[in-house]
């Protein structure tokens, strides 16, 4: 039990992680938002406020440019969600009914998941890169005219994919593993003395009870992949054109190439509001998921 004395020296260590937190957080989140709701000008190397209400929102909704970025935000989003899902659910399953792993491999596995956004954006411009590259080396061996993928709009965004897919499956693939090894094994061991093959297994018995973990991997690589920047602006800096600039880096332009500081934040606030939208989802589906398992 609980005693009142006990009860304030918990408060005690936390009162300094909450204000620490609301600092971190909250803080900055407010600054932004009073921002998208002002016109910002400089006067005399002074920045002056004045508060404009949504014009800034309706600005930005105005923008064609703006839907733009978000259409490719949300393609970006759902085509490496869904891959990184797949590859990382294949190699998880494999390493699970495929034993003794060795623990190198799965060390190797995970290492593209430790390379810093900028080194990988670098890496994969030199791989794609029409003049030194490694596949212009191959087109050249093959006779083929190089084709600069980075500077096509349509391969430029691809380029941008795989990047993220080589990366980022790692983390998918930790998850689902760890959900794979916490899986209780009788029903596994019933549905084979029942003679159930090892397809129908991962289907009737292992999909289900994993789909909780699923929409948490899911959860959190769109979370991820919504704020997305580094890597890209490294290797294609949004371009060629507005073929990679997604919302985030819309935002950036906005700011610092364009100087609407206000309509930059208001596509920041934007932003936040869809990555807050699904980690409210998820959290709320996984509530209900153990609400349901308590039955």
């Amino acid at each position: 039990m609980i005693t009142q004395h006990s009860s304030k020296s918990i408060w005690f260590f936390v009162i300094p992680g909450l204000a620490l937190m609301l600092f971190l957080l909250a803080w900055p989140i407010g600054q932004g938002l009073l921002t998208s709701l002002s016109d910002t000008a400089s006067h005399a190397g002074s920045a002056e406020r004045v508060f404009v209400g949504l014009k800034n929102f309706e600005a930005l909704l105005a923008k064609p440019a703006f839907w733009n970025s978000l259409k490719l935000a949300v393609s970006f989003t759902s085509v490496t969600t869904l891959l990184e899902l797949m590859i990382g659910l294949i190699v998880a399953l494999y390493l699970y009914f495929h034993k003794p792993v060795y623990r190198i491999l799965e060390v190797l596995l995970i290492l593209p998941m430790f390379v810093l956004p900028v080194v990988s954006g670098l890496t994969f411009r030199y791989i794609f890169d029409a003049n030194n590259g490694p596949f212009s080396e191959i087109f050249d061996r093959l006779g083929w005219e190089p084709i600069s993928l980075l500077a096509d709009p349509f391969w430029a965004f691809w380029a941008i994919v795989i990047q993220d897919v080589w990366r980022m499956w790692p983390f998918v693939f930790l998850i689902i593993y760890g959900g794979l090894k916490a899986q209780s094994k009788v029903g596994q061991e019933a549905a084979k003395i029942d003679g159930a093959s090892t397809f129908q297994i991962i289907y009737h018995v292992i999909l289900p009870a994993l789909r909780p973990t699923l929409v948490v991997a899911c959860g959190l690589k769109i979370t991820e992949s919504l704020k997305a920047f580094t890597e890209i602006y490294v290797m294609t800096g949004g371009g060629p054109g507005d073929s990679t600039t997604l919302l985030s880096i819309f935002v950036v332009r906005q700011a610092f190439h364009f100087f609407q500081i206000g309509e930059a934040s208001a596509s920041s606030i934007l932003l936040l509001c869809l990555g807050a939208g699904l980690a409210f989802s998820v959290t709320k589906y996984q509530n209900r998921s153990k609400s349901i398992g308590d039955l």
